[in-house]
């Protein structure tokens, strides 16, 4: 069938007696090695917390397609109210008030970002035919040019 049970047991207690040994051994090194590197390594710091941005209310007066109709700083609300209570007696929309938090810088600026600043609309404006020249001149001698060719 096999071994005996003794020459099992025999085996398992030398196996056990050989890890011992080499575990004495890495004991022995890894307390060396140990107290290097706590000698080696500095405590970490911790990390300022970041200042929240600084931001400040302002009402702002909507109609129903959230267009905006008025901006009012925090202390102004009176005059935001007034002006919400005449546009809903001029007509049939709808208009509504609303605290927003506008960002400040560290100065107390207001910051607006490039992409956020309201586009103008451009208007298209024709190039100059050639000087002394009118619409109908300019075509009939670019007519003239593709004969040519």
């Amino acid at each position: 069938m096999g071994k005996s049970r003794l020459s099992k047991r025999r085996q398992v207690e030398a196996a056990e007696a050989a890890e011992k040994t080499t575990v004495k051994k890495k004991k022995k090194t890894t307390k060396k090695k140990a107290t290097k590197k706590k000698a080696t390594t500095t405590r970490a710091r911790k990390k300022k917390a970041d200042t929240p941005a600084r931001r400040r209310i302002v009402w702002v007066l909507y109609s129903s397609t959230m267009r905006e109709e008025g901006r009012y700083l925090y202390h102004e609300r009176d005059k935001a109210e007034e002006k919400l209570q005449a546009l809903l007696a001029k007509g049939k929309r709808r208009y509504f008030l609303q605290p927003i938090k506008e960002p400040l810088d560290a100065e107390g600026n207001l910051m607006v970002p490039d992409d956020e600043e309201p586009a103008k609309p451009v208007k298209a404006v024709e190039a100059p035919a050639a000087a002394g020249t009118t619409d109908d001149e300019a075509t009939e001698t670019a007519g003239a040019e593709t004969e040519e060719e």
